[in-house]
């Protein structure tokens, strides 16, 4: 009696154990872009792409990097913003604007999730828009306002752009009375954190010496 109960256990088990293996395994699309992104960082770091060669015409601007595509389309004062990842949209804005200055695509924190960045003009006010794709969703990240000692004598024509680590926002300032000389070009230097904040590092001050 024993002997036969162990056997029908015995059977019971390796039917289990069968039916089991014969089972699909099932794998979220979270899981793959996981695995996906763990090999493209043993392959390579992400490169930032100089914006102003990716400049198509004065109506349209292009900033690539990797597969990603971010793109800005100026027409009857508004801008069409887009990021593209493959051939796929993955986000797409529209707001008013007279202008844009530039586009860059960067990952200034090194986490492997591409930044994009935005300037542009409404008028004489500048506006500068920073968005970061994060497990497969467009994240807004808040760029700091100016501040204190920075915003004294802002007089705009801002600018953008990448020095190592850190993005660095270029401005007109004029009548300064607390700076070197009361007139130049003002250069702040931000870098970012993993939890998309920014650290203002430094501020440099620079005489223009086309005035």
């Amino acid at each position: 009696m024993v002997i036969f109960l162990f056997s029908v256990l015995a059977g019971i088990i390796y039917y289990i154990q069968v039916e089991e293996e014969n089972q699909p395994s099932t794998v979220s699309l979270d899981d793959v872009d996981l695995v996906q992104r763990y090999e493209d960082s043993l392959k390579y770091n992400l490169k930032e792409v100089d914006v102003d060669r990716e400049k198509e015409n004065d109506n349209h601007w292009i900033s690539r990097i990797e597969d990603f595509e971010a793109r800005a389309e100026l027409k009857n004062q508004h801008v069409y913003l887009s990021i593209l990842k493959g051939s796929q949209t993955i986000f797409y804005k529209v707001f008013k604007a007279t202008s844009v200055r530039q586009i860059l695509s960067t990952d200034l924190n090194r986490n492997m999730h591409p930044e994009f960045w935005f300037l542009f003009f409404q008028g004489k006010s500048s506006q500068i828009l920073v968005y970061e794709y994060f497990q497969g969703q467009i994240k807004t990240i808040e760029f700091p306002q100016l501040k204190g000692r920075q915003k004294f004598g802002y007089a705009g024509n801002d600018s953008l752009h990448v020095d190592k680590s850190y993005i660095v926002r270029s401005f007109d300032f004029r009548n300064d009375s607390f700076a070197d000389f009361p007139n130049g070009i003002r250069a702040c230097y931000y870098s970012l954190g993993l939890d998309r904040s920014f650290v203002l590092n430094k501020t440099l001050d620079l005489e223009d010496l086309k005035q």
